[in-house]
């Protein structure tokens, strides 16, 4: 027994010399970055956060106080250390240094992690803005949390970043017409964008399934067409005839709940644009004002399924008039420079049958193409160059209030609004043809 008690004894001695090398390696830096930087140079070390820790933001600006505030209330939140804010620097004390450097891009921003100090430059809010969130992605994952996780490795590694985004467009769309998402999501939603440096969030507000947005002059399009009686179970043909859940879906938003999401986005350096569906995709705006459609004598549903419906907006001046009186209350609330007006998937089927529109069409001097367009090289259809005529009304509408049109690239289909920029979705082939022709595209 004594010579056991001797052995582990002396095992105990020896792992104590050597350092018990095995079973206390060094962390090994990881850069977790997404998206990856420009430049990205490892370093040696890490900076631990601890009490001692100061946050410097000498000559800074209220709105980079505030993203350093955010990122100290972050910390203690999720770590419980309190990192003490400062008006100048202390040379024996490790420090975070927020430093305003003239003649970066607006989104851009430079990083250095020293074991002994953390330097964060930029020129603008928000460089500050995205360097904060490096930081946050090479702390541990608990820093996103809610909950207090002090057993954590409560460091940075050591690194040179120099960063700003290749595109000044980064975003995400979030369809809430087919299945509606609570605030809460959408609140988690912009989180997750603010996380990955993204800054738009395109709301796709209206469709077949469903009007998500209350508008205060057309108060039917909450009451009726934000709801659907059942939803499709599955994909289209995978059960036939086809199986339906038989509970109703609704939701929309109201106006001070739109006010907020975009308040809280804008704080994240994300601006939201909303878009509203014209002239197919219009099926709730039916179900609630028939009178828009080529044939006001009848009764709509709000579908719930999914897929391209002959029902759409009909050219006249009833539904420009409510076009742009929902516009102008989507504008008071969504401060963008851009409103998206969908254009997508709008088959001609019932302007062909209407009356209006083929009067409308002769009016306006409109033809079948018998050479193809020289801006993307096919023969368009009368109908589809109405479709243009429609979409340029409301350009040209939404220009005179000091905004401009994105549009999916369907727009590009019997010519293109003078100002408008194509959101390609159908492969690349829409973007590329209205880069060429001189306007702005999104991939």
């Amino acid at each position: 027994m004594k010579k056991g008690l001797s052995a582990l004894l002396l095992a105990s001695l020896l792992c104590a010399s050597s350092g018990c090398q095995q079973n206390q390696k060094e962390v090994v830096n990881e850069y977790n970055i997404v998206p990856m930087p420009n430049q990205m140079t490892p370093q040696e070390g890490r900076f631990l956060l601890s009490n001692k820790v100061s946050v410097v933001t000498a000559g800074c600006t209220p709105e980079v106080q505030a993203i350093a505030d955010s990122l100290i209330a972050q910390i203690q939140l999720t770590s419980g250390i309190s990192l003490k804010t400062s008006s100048q620097e202390n040379p024996e004390q490790p420090d975070i240094r927020f430093v305003t450097e003239e003649g970066m891009p607006k989104e851009g921003y430079k990083l250095s992690i020293a074991p002994n100090e953390i330097t964060l430059s930029a020129s603008h809010p928000n460089g500050f803005f995205y360097g904060v969130q490096t930081m946050y992605q090479l702390l541990p994952p608990a820093i996103y949390g809610k909950a207090t996780v002090k057993r954590a490795n409560w460091s940075l590694p050591a690194v040179e970043v120099e960063d700003a985004p290749r595109f000044p467009y980064r975003g995400l769309m979030l369809d809430v017409c087919r299945h509606f998402s609570t605030t809460d999501y959408i609140y988690k939603f912009i989180d997750m964008l603010a996380m990955h440096k993204m800054n738009t969030f395109h709301f796709h507000l209206t469709d077949d399934q469903g009007w998500r947005i209350e508008i205060k002059k057309y108060p039917k399009l909450q009451e009726v067409g934000s709801k659907r009686k059942e939803t499709l179970i599955d994909y289209y043909f995978v059960n036939w005839p086809q199986i339906f859940d038989g509970k109703e879906h609704g939701g929309y938003y109201t106006q001070e709940e739109i006010k907020d999401i975009v308040a809280y986005a804008a704080s994240k350096y994300i601006t939201v644009i909303p878009e509203i569906e014209m002239p197919g995709h219009a099926i709730a705006a039916l179900a609630s004002y028939p009178e828009l459609s080529c044939r006001p004598d009848t009764t709509y549903e709000v579908t719930g399924t999914w897929g391209v419906f002959e029902e759409v907006f009909c050219p006249k001046e009833e539904t420009f008039q409510f076009l742009e009186g929902v516009l102008d209350e989507v504008m008071e609330l969504f401060p963008s420079p851009y409103i998206h007006i969908g254009g997508d998937e709008c088959p001609k089927d019932a302007w062909m049958k209407c009356a209006h529109c083929q009067e409308l069409i002769k009016k306006l001097g409109l033809k079948d193409d018998t050479t193809p367009n020289a801006i993307d090289g096919k023969k368009h259809t009368k109908e589809e160059k109405l479709q243009s005529y429609f979409i340029t009304r409301m350009e040209k509408y939404l220009n005179s209030k000091g905004r401009n049109i994105i549009g999916w690239d369907e727009i590009l289909e019997g010519g293109l609004a003078p100002n408008a920029t194509v959101m390609s979705w159908r492969g690349v082939e829409g973007g590329i043809t209205a880069a060429k022709a001189g306007h702005d595209a999104i991939m």
